[in-house]
C-alpha cells in the first residue's frame, strides 16, 4: 500500500486502522517518482521508518531534521511528525499498537522496556544510521519484519513480534533509549497544547479563525500565544491555517468538480483573488492547473 493514501491530509489525528483488530500492524511502501509528503498528523500506534533511498526532512514533535538515507526512524505513541522526501526517494513503514507486545504475565521486561515506552517515560531515539554499529543488525531484522508481515500465519505473525521485539533489545542494549525524567512532563504539556489548537484549526478552517480564538483554547495571552506558536512549529499560526486552507482545497480540486470559488468559501476564503495567491505560494501553480494536472494523472492510473 502507498502510505500516502493512508493520511487524512486535513485530519491531524490520523484516523486510518492499521492492520486488524487481531494483529494490529501494518506495512506501508513509497517507491514513486515524485515527492513524497506525509503532512504532519499522530496516531497512538508506534512507527518504524525505513528511508532507503534519497534525502528527507523529517519534523517530530515541533522538531526539523534533514536526513540522508539510509536510516531507520523511530515515531512513538502520540508523537507530532511529518516526513517529506525527495523526488525519486524510496521508503518504508512499520506502524503497530506497542500494547500487542505487553505480556500477560507482567515481569522484568514489561517493566523496563514496555511500560516505559507506553507511558512515555522512556522515548525512543530519533534515528539510526549506518554509522552506528548496530546498523546492519537493526536493518536485517526490519527487513524480517517487512516479509514477515505480509503473511497471515500463526507462525509469521509470532515472528514479527519476536523481531520487534528483537529490535528493542538492540536499542536498549545500545543504550539508545532516552529516558525523559524531569523534560517528560514539560514535553508532554507542550505536544499535548499544540495538538489542542491544530486540532482547533481542522475543526474550523473553513471559518474565520483569530489569534484570540486560538489563544483561548489554550487560555493564553493572544500576544504570547503567537510567540509560542512559532517558536514551537517554526511558523506563524496564519501560515499554520492557509497550509490547512490550500490542503484540503486541493483535496476538493482532485475529488469534486465543484467550482473554485465555492470551493474557496468553502475553505475559509472570502476573497477568491487571496486564494488563488495563497494556492499557487503553495502548490506552485494555480487551482485551475492544480486540477487539470491531477485529473490527468488519473485518467493515466486509468488507462
Amino acid at each position: 500500500m502507498d502510505r500516502t493514501d493512508r493520511v487524512n491530509k486535513i485530519s491531524l489525528k490520523e484516523e486510518a486502522v492499521h492492520g486488524t483488530v487481531k494483529f494490529p500492524l501494518a506495512v506501508y511502501r513509497y517507491e514513486g517518482e515524485g515527492e513524497f509528503t506525509v503532512k504532519i498528523h499522530w496516531h497512538e500506534e508506534t512507527e518504524i521508518i525505513y528511508l532507503k533511498k534519497g534525502r528527507f526532512c523529517m519534523d517530530i514533535n515541533m522538531q526539523k531534521y534533514r536526513i540522508h538515507s539510509p536510516a531507520l526512524l523511530f515515531v512513538g505513541s502520540g508523537d507530532i511528525h511529518g516526513l517529506y522526501g525527495e523526488k525519486g526517494c524510496e521508503e518504508s513503514a512499520v506502524v503497530f499498537d506497542m500494547k500487542m507486545l505487553s505480556f500477560e504475565h507482567y515481569d522484568s521486561v514489561q517493566h523496563q522496556m514496555i511500560n516505559p515506552l507506553l507511558k512515555h517515560t522512556v522515548q525512543f531515539p530519533g534515528a539510526v544510521t549506518e554509522r552506528d554499529g548496530m546498523w546492519e543488525e537493526l536493518v536485517e531484522l526490519y527487513g524480517k519484519v517487512l516479509t514477515e508481515a505480509v503473511k497471515e500465519t500463526p507462525e509469521a505473525r509470532m515472528r514479527v513480534k519476536a523481531y520487534l521485539l528483537q529490535i528493542f533489545a538492540c536499542l536498549y542494549e545500545n543504550g539508545k533509549f532516552v529516558h525523559m525524567g524531569d523534560h517528560a512532563d514539560y514535553d508532554g504539556k507542550r505536544i499535548e497544547n499544540v495538538k489542542k489548537v491544530l486540532g482547533f484549526i481542522q475543526e474550523n478552517y473553513g471559518q474565520r479563525i483569530t489569534n484570540q480564538d486560538m489563544a483561548a483554547v489554550l487560555q493564553m495571552n493572544p500576544q504570547y500565544f503567537c510567540r509560542y506558536f512559532k517558536k514551537i512549529m517554526g511558523k506563524t499560526p496564519t501560515e499554520y491555517i492557509n497550509e490547512v486552507r490550500v490542503e484540503k482545497a486541493a483535496e476538493y480540486l482532485c475529488r469534486t468538480d465543484r467550482k473554485i470559488i465555492d470551493i474557496a468559501l468553502e475553505c475559509g476564503y472570502d476573497n477568491i483573488g487571496y486564494f488563488i495567491k495563497r494556492f499557487k505560494e503553495e502548490k506552485g501553480v494555480l487551482p485551475s492547473e492544480y486540477r487539470r494536472s491531477q485529473n490527468n494523472v488519473i485518467d493515466g492510473q486509468n488507462g
